[in-house]
């Protein structure tokens, strides 16, 4: 029985397949010819020999001075003179290598920038940055989920400059 449906299948679906291929299909006796022309250019009356006879005599005199001076201010010198700070929020300082990768870690994992910087008055401690932020409304919004990840009750706020 499934050997007669499917059989039955094939052939609907090769004459359905067969009637839409010439019934759809463009018929050449009805379709409206359109035959662009497209015009015949003229050849350019250029004469070659009269290029040939063209003397450049500022090349020839050296008279083509180039002044490659650069006088545009670089795109870090623009940037330098601008006052725009970017804010992180330090979690604190760590000696234990361990604590500061955990640390760094849970802060990556909860979708917060998170990176270490060695800390200039102690040497042996290293701070724990999370951010940059663009404000510090930024992270006073989120101070309470960044000193949750760390189990801090108080960060410090510090303006940052890459």
């Amino acid at each position: 029985m499934n050997v007669n449906r499917l059989l039955g299948i094939f052939i609907a679906s090769t004459l359905l397949i067969w009637i839409l291929i010439f019934a759809l299909s463009p018929q050449p006796k009805y379709q409206k010819i359109n035959n662009i022309k497209i015009p015949e250019l003229e050849e350019p009356s250029v004469n070659i020999q009269e290029f040939n006879k063209i003397e450049f005599e500022e090349v020839k005199k050296n008279a083509l001075k180039l002044d490659i001076k650069d006088d545009l201010p670089s795109a870090k010198d623009r940037v330098a003179k601008i006052d725009f700070n970017l804010y992180v929020y330090k979690v604190g300082a760590f000696r234990s290598s361990a604590t500061i990768s955990n640390i760094v870690k849970s802060y990556n994992d909860a979708g917060f920038p998170a990176f270490t910087q060695e800390n200039k008055s102690k040497t042996a401690l290293t701070n724990v940055l999370v951010g940059p932020f663009a404000t510090q409304k930024d992270i006073q919004d989120n101070q309470k989920k960044l000193n949750k990840i760390a189990g801090i009750e108080e960060g410090e706020v510090i303006a940052w400059k890459p």
